[in-house]
Protein backbone atom coordinates (compact mmCIF):
# COMPACT_ATOMS: atom_id res chain seq x y z
CA UNK A 1 0.00 0.00 0.00
CA UNK A 2 1.42 3.26 -0.92
CA UNK A 3 1.03 5.83 1.43
CA UNK A 4 1.13 9.82 1.30
CA UNK A 5 3.48 11.88 1.14
CA UNK A 6 2.39 14.69 3.50
CA UNK A 7 5.92 16.74 3.16
CA UNK A 8 4.42 17.97 -0.66
CA UNK A 9 0.75 19.07 0.79
CA UNK A 10 1.11 22.80 1.30
CA UNK A 11 -0.46 24.15 4.21
CA UNK A 12 -3.58 25.17 2.77
CA UNK A 13 -4.17 21.00 2.13
CA UNK A 14 -3.17 19.75 5.64
CA UNK A 15 -5.83 22.21 7.22
CA UNK A 16 -8.05 20.51 4.74
CA UNK A 17 -7.41 17.49 6.04
CA UNK A 18 -7.42 17.92 9.28
CA UNK A 19 -10.45 19.61 9.27
CA UNK A 20 -12.31 16.56 7.50
CA UNK A 21 -11.51 14.94 10.31
CA UNK A 22 -11.43 16.65 13.08
CA UNK A 23 -14.51 19.36 13.11
CA UNK A 24 -17.87 18.50 14.36
CA UNK A 25 -20.67 19.48 11.64
CA UNK A 26 -21.91 23.21 12.15
CA UNK A 27 -25.26 23.43 13.44
CA UNK A 28 -28.17 24.78 11.62
CA UNK A 29 -28.53 28.61 10.87
CA UNK A 30 -31.00 29.83 12.84
CA UNK A 31 -31.86 32.05 10.05
CA UNK A 32 -32.13 30.21 7.63
CA UNK A 33 -34.11 26.96 6.36
CA UNK A 34 -32.76 24.08 8.89
CA UNK A 35 -31.57 21.32 7.02
CA UNK A 36 -33.69 18.78 7.91
CA UNK A 37 -36.23 20.51 6.12
CA UNK A 38 -34.58 20.85 2.94
CA UNK A 39 -33.73 17.02 2.71
CA UNK A 40 -37.62 16.49 3.22
CA UNK A 41 -38.27 19.04 0.65
CA UNK A 42 -35.26 17.38 -2.02
CA UNK A 43 -36.83 13.79 -1.32
CA UNK A 44 -40.54 14.62 -2.40
CA UNK A 45 -39.36 15.24 -5.84
CA UNK A 46 -41.49 18.30 -6.52
CA UNK A 47 -42.22 19.97 -10.12
CA UNK A 48 -39.97 23.14 -11.04
CA UNK A 49 -42.80 25.72 -10.74
CA UNK A 50 -42.22 28.20 -7.69
CA UNK A 51 -45.73 28.04 -6.02
CA UNK A 52 -45.63 24.60 -5.26
CA UNK A 53 -42.40 24.86 -4.49
CA UNK A 54 -43.04 27.73 -1.90
CA UNK A 55 -46.50 25.88 -0.44
CA UNK A 56 -44.69 22.77 0.26
CA UNK A 57 -41.31 24.70 2.00
CA UNK A 58 -43.99 26.61 4.06
CA UNK A 59 -45.90 23.18 5.21
CA UNK A 60 -42.54 22.02 5.93
CA UNK A 61 -41.49 25.00 8.11
CA UNK A 62 -44.57 24.78 9.63
CA UNK A 63 -44.47 20.96 11.02
CA UNK A 64 -40.68 21.61 12.21
CA UNK A 65 -41.53 24.82 13.64
CA UNK A 66 -44.36 22.41 15.44
CA UNK A 67 -42.70 19.57 16.46
CA UNK A 68 -39.54 21.89 17.94
CA UNK A 69 -42.38 22.95 20.23
CA UNK A 70 -42.48 26.73 18.77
Amino acid sequence: MAWRNNARLSGKQMKGIFRKLRLPPRPDDPRGVPTVVMKALAAERLPSDVAVFDLHLQRLLTLHGLSKGG
